[in-house]
């Protein structure tokens, strides 16, 4: 993507023959920091150049401590689904998300106007009367922020620091996937946003059960020459997740992680590369055939399965998604171990002095 597609595909977005009715802009479900600073920034933009009445609703839960102290010190206006009524929105958007994924609560049967995204486009999404998902893009935000800036809307501080910190969470720190469009938007961002409450959301406060959580997972860690997978179980919040994906992908030699825990009748899946030229988007559909549905784009994605039919056992679930993911990496015949089996124990070292 470039600046002139993207003032053209602004263009084509204020354009759009919107009548009179109110317009909900939906996240993907459990919304990350692009996903909340994207939806804030659409609200902004359409309500000042349209005056299109606008709502941003998500679903699922905001679990990880950093996401919920963005939410909580840039006071961003977020409704829970449960507590809005879909019948009175005549227009739907939906961001850093496309429609039939899996991972939003918004009816199948239900029209969606507006996409915008920055994974692989979808078929479904081209019945949209409007979408822009450009996937060479590090974050959603990144277009939302070029949006505003070619519109000529003013980027209040709390939104400006809300993109700044989506783009940097989406690109750990513009060090994955950055398109030069991304840093031109994070460099137009950085004076406009507050550095003290960047840090704050950066590194909050975690609570005790965090760490409790934390260490069964660690627990539970298997690993191998080039790769680590990450059966978390049962988790507070689907978010820890793609947060111990992240987290065991980081580890010497590791070239590819896969992360699955349980929250709420279902399964969550994340997948993590080190590798450039990686698909985890097709990767994970393809771990996900007959089970359930899952996308991403080179280095990330993430999946989920629904549990409420019971069909399969979690066990057989693990086994068989586990054994297609190190098939389809190329290290099926990897050797699996417990972390902790590589680690002595204080009591064994002493033994041997």
């Amino acid at each position: 993507m470039d600046p002139k597609s993207i003032k053209q595909s602004l263009g084509r977005l204020l354009s759009l023959p919107l009548e009179e009715g109110k317009l909900l802009v939906l996240t993907h479900d459990n919304p990350d920091p692009d996903a909340l600073a994207s939806a804030a920034a659409m609200k902004l933009l359409l309500e000042s150049k349209r005056g299109i009445r606008a709502t941003i609703g998500y679903s699922g839960i905001i679990g990880r401590a950093e996401n919920r102290a963005m939410v909580r010190l840039l006071d961003l206006p977020i409704h829970h689904l449960t507590r809005l009524n879909l019948d009175e929105y005549r227009y739907i958007a939906l961001m850093d998300a496309q429609p039939h994924t899996g991972n939003t609560a918004l009816p199948e049967t239900r029209p969606v106007d507006i996409v915008i995204d920055h994974h692989p486009l979808r078929d479904e999404t081209k019945k949209a009367r409007f979408y822009q998902v450009s996937d060479d893009l590090g974050a959603s935000a990144t277009l939302m922020t070029h949006y505003l800036m070619m519109a000529g809307v003013e980027i209040p501080t709390d939104l400006a620091t809300a993109l700044l910190y989506g783009i940097r969470s989406e690109t750990q720190d513009l060090g994955r996937e950055v398109h030069p469009l991304d840093l031109e938007a994070y460099h137009h961002l950085v004076p406009l946003s507050d550095a003290a409450k960047l840090a704050a959301i950066a590194k909050p406060s975690l609570p005790r059960q965090y760490y409790a959580q934390l260490a069964v997972a660690l627990d539970a860690i298997l690993v191998g020459p080039t790769v680590a997978i990450c059966p978390v179980g049962n988790v507070t919040n689907p978010d820890f997740v793609p947060e111990m994906a992240d987290f065991t992908v980081r580890m010497e030699g590791v070239r590819w992680s896969l992360a699955f825990g349980y929250y709420d009748l279902k399964m969550y899946l994340s997948m993590r590369s080190n590798d450039p030229e990686a698909s985890a988007g097709e990767l994970m559909q393809k771990v996900l055939v007959e089970f359930g549905k899952g996308g991403g784009h080179g280095m990330r994605a993430g999946g989920n399965v629904d549990l409420s039919t019971g069909s399969r056992s979690r066990l057989e679930l693990e086994r068989v998604i586990t054994e297609r993911f190190l098939n389809e990496i190329g290290t099926r015949g990897e050797k699996l171990e417990p972390l902790k089996s590589e680690v002595r124990s204080p009591a064994s070292a002493r033994a041997e002095e």
